[in-house]
């Protein structure tokens, strides 16, 4: 059974965010209906009703988002009833509706709000709770308990879809459910996709070839991570379960510490779940990150306990001023070197009195880039009880992506330092 979705907004096609389709996607994915195919048209009755029409010989279930506003250019419920050969006709439900919405608020009503009450011959309405636009189901084709095709017409705002499609859609579409559909995401770092691959691939290939579900994988690289996805669909819950186990202890089995979280996890939550349980604190000291490593570490509740202070030095003279970075070291290595970066965490960590301190000077670009130190060049240093150490980065991307990048890579530089201290500290409790 296939599932496709129609996104109508010229705005779609001209940068704003489409979150309505990844939302449907979700929510359908979690009952075993895969979305085969996201399409996204423009404002245009006759484009409306060709990529409509071409779904309807190819989907089981379409759902179509936007286009049900009260203005000239909301033309989806008259693209759709011409398309299907079938009458517009308003609707007194439909308009009592709207109308009260409007009371509601205590705002009159304009005259326009009543080409929303124009419903598809045959449709049955889908209330509005929280805007003026109802949505339609129609079936077409239906000879028995399930019919050939359903069109869902929902209104754009992502709150108004949202809220229509849990009060009515959803309960809807689960007739058409193909099993239990459970899944889980890791997220990998410290290896390029390619290596990713080459050591999960006899994993993957192994799972997909079992009967007892099926076994969907994807593999996502961004800003120097890596997620995986993996999705069991299955008739018995208990079977999808475990197998979801199963596949999670293979994976973590040849990535290891590289799987630095699962979920909603991220780089700087779990360093920061390391940094409380092992109760150590953190300062920083940034370059060309200007402060975005210290950002991201303020963004998780519960920082206050470990972070004690960040430092922007983004001129050499704050370098000196502030952190003790040697004036000797920088006209001999630049301020963008190993050298450098490592004075920078040592500063960092005495002027702050912390445990850790990490430090990052680079090259974001696009400008500042020689021969010898291209754009995209990176050093991060941490400094700790254990010692001092400095990396070498190079990143591609734009200026956002390789502080992105160098941020990441400076919380899992201190991840995998706290999980030697964990490690280290379960042995010799072990011994004694």
């Amino acid at each position: 059974m296939r599932t496709e979705i129609i996104c109508v907004g010229s705005e779609l096609l001209t940068g704003k965010p489409n979150t309505n389709s990844t939302y449907i996607g979700e929510r359908l994915g979690s009952i075993g209906i895969d979305v085969s195919l996201m399409t996204t048209v423009g404002d245009q009755a006759e484009r409306i009703g060709a990529v409509l029409r071409a779904a309807l010989g190819r989907s089981r279930i379409i759902i179509v988002t936007g286009g049900l506003g009260p203005t000239f250019d909301d033309v989806t419920r008259e693209s759709v009833a011409a398309a299907l050969g079938r009458r517009l006709a308003q609707s007194a439900d439909a308009l009592d509706g709207i109308a009260r919405y409007f009371k509601q608020r205590g705002i009159a009503m304009p005259e326009n709000n009543e080409r929303q009450a124009g419903v598809i011959d045959g449709a049955r309405l889908i209330p509005n709770h929280h805007g003026s636009a109802p949505g339609q189901f129609l079936e077409i084709g239906k000879k028995g308990a399930v019919p050939d095709n359903v069109i869902i017409l929902l209104p754009g705002p992502p709150k108004e879809m949202q809220h229509m499609f849990e009060e009515a859609v959803f309960s809807y579409v689960k007739q058409f459910e193909s099993g239990v559909k459970k899944s889980f995401v890791l997220h990998v770092s410290g290896m390029p996709e390619s290596a990713v691959d080459e050591r999960i691939r006899p994993i993957v290939e192994t799972e997909r070839k079992l009967e007892l579900g099926r076994v969907d994988f994807t593999i996502l690289a961004s800003h120097g991570a890596v997620d995986i996805k993996a999705s069991v669909i299955g008739g018995d819950e208990l079977i999808v379960d475990e197998m979801l186990n199963n596949l999670k202890h293979e994976l973590y089995a040849v990535l290891g510490d590289s799987i630095y979280g699962e979920g909603k996890q991220t780089p700087e939550s779990v360093a920061g779940e390391l940094m409380l349980k092992m109760r150590k604190t953190l300062s920083t000291a940034e370059s060309c990150t200007g402060g975005l490593v210290a950002q991201r570490v303020t963004n998780v509740a519960g920082s206050s306990m470990y972070f004690k202070q960040a430092a922007v030095t983004y001129s050499n003279e704050s370098k000196v001023s502030m952190l003790g970075v040697e004036r000797q070291s920088l006209e001999r290595f630049g301020a963008v070197s190993e050298q450098v970066a490592l004075e920078m965490a040592r500063g960092a960590r005495r002027l702050a009195a912390s445990d850790y301190a990490l430090s990052i000077t680079g090259i974001a670009g696009p400008g500042g880039a020689t021969p010898e130190k291209p754009a995209g060049l990176v050093f991060i240093a941490l400094a700790g009880p254990g010692g001092e150490q400095a990396f070498r980065f190079q990143f591609s991307g734009d200026r956002a992506t390789v502080r992105e990048c160098a941020a990441n890579q400076a919380f899992d530089i201190l991840r995998r330092e706290l999980l030697k201290e964990v490690k280290h500290k379960t042995k010799r409790s072990r011994r004694s």
